[in-house]
């Protein structure tokens, strides 16, 4: 079976347990973006295949070997499924959204009533008479992301704990920096080291909260996904919104404080018994917008540092 996985971090990690039950019965082809799909080769029986975007000829040509086996769509889009349509995978299953219909030969109806989106995913297993008994996110990791890890973290001496202040989604979903600023501080008084973690974009972000602090690592855009889950895996707790980040840390079940702005727990909480989510009920919340219509963040700013660290102290 080849799977085409969702292009998005945090809801590849959330559709994990989709993998794990799929490897168990058969050898599976994960077809995604490369950063995010490596993440994933320390699955058992899994082969990863390279989605390269706006390269349609290469995808083709990727996909010609696999024909004859069922295609599997976690991705929602026209475009997925007319790119297993045109390499001619005899069979093509997925939900019926976007006006795809016809390119599916086993179309699924989307669920009416809200689910989490990793409920979502397994959803579309059980409605394909497929195995979906298996149900916690999970995410094997090789020993080359914790020695990679270990070579980043050389020479830091004490427990740490890391702070991922970004989220690709836009504003609406991120804790100020200069809040993230004050937490690294007192986390520091606590006598803990911080690491920040994040992409390049998170790079300026970054070095705003480590300022002259030679307790606080900013490792922005220094590291790849599989090095970043070595580190998560090796820290004391992690500090994130709800991000692609945040679901990294709830698949290898790092005690977790999870900020929630203008989405939804009901829909993208981290799942991981160590949790705790941070939000405030607003009457405007949730909005689902990338940017505060009215200006003010209140979702985000309402949420004071001190709660920040009395949650992560009471996790560790």
């Amino acid at each position: 079976m080849v799977i085409r996985i969702p292009n998005w971090l945090g809801d590849a990690l959330m559709a994990t347990p989709v993998y794990y039950n799929l490897c168990r019965q058969e050898k599976i082809y994960l077809f995604g973006p490369p950063h995010i799909a490596d993440l994933f080769k320390n699955f058992p029986n899994t082969e990863i295949i390279y989605y390269k975007r706006g390269k349609n000829k290469e995808n083709l040509q990727t996909l010609k070997h696999l024909k004859k086996e069922i295609g599997l769509l976690l991705t929602n889009s026209f475009s997925s499924a007319w790119l297993f349509f045109r390499a001619r995978i005899k069979e093509r299953w997925g939900y019926a959204t976007d006006l795809r219909r016809f390119l599916l030969t086993k179309a699924v109806k989307p669920p009416k009533k809200k689910l989490h989106q990793k409920d979502y995913y397994l959803n579309l297993l059980k409605s394909l008479g497929l195995p979906s008994e298996f149900n916690d996110l999970i995410l094997p990791l090789g020993d080359e992301a914790f020695k990679q890890a270990k070579a980043l973290l050389k020479g830091i001496d004490k427990p740490f704990i890391v702070i991922a202040p970004g989220a690709a989604y836009g504003p609406a979903k991120m804790w100020p920096k200069k809040y993230y600023k004050a937490l690294a501080r007192e986390l520091i008084k606590s006598g803990y080291a911080v690491i920040i973690a994040g992409g390049i974009k998170e790079k300026e972000t970054g070095d705003f909260i480590k300022d002259s602090s030679s307790q606080i690592y900013n490792l922005c855009g220094k590291t790849d996904l599989p090095t970043v889950a070595g580190i998560f895996s090796m820290a004391k707790a992690v500090v994130s919104n709800d991000s692609g980040l945040m679901h990294l840390a709830a698949a290898l079940k790092v005690p977790q404080i999870a900020i929630f702005g203008s989405t939804d727990p009901e829909l993208t909480a981290p799942l991981n018994p160590n949790a705790i989510v941070l939000k405030k009920e607003l009457p405007c919340s949730p909005c689902f917008e990338r940017t505060c219509k009215y200006g003010h963040y209140k979702c985000l700013t309402s949420i004071t540092v001190e709660e920040a660290v009395s949650s992560v102290l009471e996790l560790i």
